[in-house]
């Protein structure tokens, strides 16, 4: 099938795929152990449109993940498909989304009635855009080679992806490797850096977790008797978490892993008014914005214990113990248990802790980060295919600051694959927040692309596109 007819077959099969989307956005996946079935039915709902009648995949299953509490787990669906007739010559591709989504949160009830706003052109509702519009991406990809594509694919569909996913732990064990073993990998969980604009993502921090606990005093006492003297465990720990960073607001834990971005990066207006940074607010951290955001560490707090809350009310005495969990977020190609050991040995100096008060710091997580090599064959068969749907646009390559440790261990057990993280996600999305939506012309347009992808990489050297150009390296290191 040729690149015209490929565009063609996803016109006509637009409209079905976006009804489609709107009706799995009705199924409110959030996972949650205590109640799986939302999940379940998402799972269901997957496994009838990769079995219906348009195609027939003959190997689609819905297993239980045999890891950890089985009980706990959504359903992962697999499914095989190819061409017929010998593929022993043809690259195998690996196509990857999630079914689960966030919390409604304050969008309330309307999340889950998706609707059509902006004079029809986006779809609104949790999960448009991630990851529901991944999902159907890859479907829409099989519809277009009705369930006969050009190459070897392996479909996984996962349902714990926004909250603690154990599939990447699933993927490591050996008995599962031939599940996820590929030579092109496509992670349709990311998006454009703006709308209408291809792009890959090509680098994701990792992260590593701590909870810091001090303690000063067997149980809290009087400030007013006792204050002076006495420490307070929650001051203690104030002065420890203020040297995680220095005045330019640069990581301070010594030897870590630090890059120098290359790659496209958004500008400082346009950063500011994403965050939401208020106006006469510094920007902090040191080198571009883009070696700050995708590259170089970052630390905060996420969780945090000690004195009384407002909503409890105030109280005049003084803490015994406070915690704090700290996140520390790693460059790409940092090792995570190296990293927790040198955050470790950090929080644990003697001048961090003048008063002599106990500590412990104990692991909470560690997850790997994600660095693509971008100057192989692969990556230029697939910028082709995104020019190819995208006509007049250059495809660029950027990161993100967040962290998907599943694309680390593919790596690991694929360690000469080409990994593409993509999907029809742009700023515009809102994901996570609300109104959430999907631009539908970029959810065509990258189904598309994908169609034009798995052609090329199916075509002998000699049939190939002309003109392919590789794309150069994103980070480059710097000194510590």
């Amino acid at each position: 099938m040729g690149n015209d007819d490929l565009a063609v077959k996803i016109n006509q099969l637009k409209k079905g795929l976006i009804d489609d989307l709107k009706d799995f956005i009705q199924i409110r996946s959030v996972y949650d152990t205590a109640d799986l079935t939302p999940v379940k039915a998402a799972a269901d709902w997957c496994q009838q449109k990769l079995t219906d009648r348009t195609f027939n995949l003959e190997h689609v299953r819905v297993e239980q993940k045999n890891i950890g509490d089985v009980t706990k787990n959504a359903p992962l669906i697999h499914a095989t498909c190819g061409p017929d007739g010998d593929t022993a010559d043809l690259p195998t591709v690996l196509l990857y989304a999630h079914y689960d989504v966030v919390k409604a949160g304050e969008w309330g009830e309307q999340a889950w009635h998706p609707e059509f706003v902006e004079n029809d052109t986006r779809l609104q509702g949790r999960g448009a855009a991630d990851d529901k519009s991944g999902v159907m991406m890859h479907i829409g990809a099989l519809r277009a080679f009705e369930g006969k594509p050009p190459v070897p694919l392996k479909i996984v569909l996962e349902g714990e992806e926004e909250y603690g996913d154990t599939l990447d732990g699933y993927v490591l064990d050996p008995k599962n490797k031939d599940l996820f073993t590929a030579d092109v990998i496509v992670i349709a969980d990311s998006g454009n850096q703006e709308l209408g604009q291809p792009t890959f993502t090509t680098s994701l921090r990792g992260a590593v977790a701590v909870d810091v606990t001090v303690s000063t005093l067997q149980k809290p006492k009087h400030s007013g008797v006792y204050g002076g003297p006495a420490p307070d465990a929650f001051m203690a720990l104030v002065r420890i978490i203020a040297a995680l960073v220095d005045d330019k607001g640069d990581v301070t834990v010594p030897d870590l892993v630090r890059e120098h971005w290359a790659g496209e990066e958004p500008t400082e207006a346009h950063f500011r008014e994403e965050a939401g940074v208020l106006p006469g607010v510094h920007l902090i951290g040191s080198d571009t914005l883009g070696s700050r955001l995708y590259d170089r560490p970052s630390v905060n707090v996420v969780a945090l214990s000690g004195p009384p809350t407002y909503k409890d009310g105030a109280v005049n005495q003084l803490t015994a113990t406070a915690k704090a969990r700290v996140s520390l977020r790693t460059a790409p190609l940092e090792k995570p248990e190296e990293a927790i050991a040198k955050l470790k040995r950090f929080i644990r100096r003697p001048e961090l802790n003048p008063w002599n008060a106990t500590i412990t710091v104990d692991t909470v997580d560690t997850a790997p980060g994600f660095q693509a090599d971008t100057t192989g064959h692969g990556y230029a068969l697939a910028k082709q295919a995104m020019e190819h749907a995208y006509p007049g646009k250059r495809t660029l390559l950027t990161g993100d600051g967040g962290t998907i440790p599943l694309i680390s261990e593919l790596q690991q057990i694929n360690p000469g694959a080409t990994v593409l993280v993509i999907g029809c996600q742009e700023p515009l999305c809102n994901i996570h927040s609300s109104p959430e939506s999907v631009n539908l012309g970029e959810f065509a347009a990258m189904t598309l692309a994908e169609c034009y992808l798995l052609r090329n990489v199916s075509l002998p050297r000699s049939e190939q596109p002309a003109g392919l150009e590789a794309m150069g390296p994103t980070a480059v290191p710097v000194a510590p």
